[in-house]
């Protein structure tokens, strides 16, 4: 998909993607442990965005998580223009029927870096890039 013709905002809040893992009980839960992409072996960080939609005939904005290999937590500003690199869209039913959608990207194309980036530091005590 051309990030660009489906333009989109980032909201600014980037979070770590965490595995999942079966509990005892047979139910899945996220562990603690952050996921890396099966390709790059980077940490998957999810990026927090806001994109207009079609439902029923009716526009309206969607807010979304683009999943994104990056070595260091992307420091994004507070609804900014984001492009995305090698971005794909998937939908899947839930066990109740729901349609549910993801997104997942080969990277950050372009974006508006925070202003305080340099100051903030990931969850794993990197510096930013």
């Amino acid at each position: 998909m051309d990030s660009k013709r489906q333009m989109m905002t980032a909201t600014g809040v980037v979070n770590a993607v965490h595995e999942w893992e079966d509990a005892p009980d047979g139910s899945r839960r996220q562990s603690e442990r952050q996921a890396l992409d099966e390709d790059t072996r980077m940490p998957l960080w999810g990026v927090e965005v806001i994109y207009r939609t079609v439902s029923f005939g009716n526009e309206l904005s969607a807010r979304a998580q683009v999943v994104v290999p990056a070595p260091l937590k992307p420091e994004i500003a507070d609804f900014t223009p984001i492009e995305f690199g090698d971005l794909t869209a998937s939908a899947r039913a839930t066990k109740a029927g729901q349609l549910v959608e993801s997104w997942r990207a080969g990277g950050i194309a372009s974006h508006t870096p925070r202003k305080d980036a340099a100051k903030t530091t990931s969850g794993s005590g990197d510096k930013a890039a």
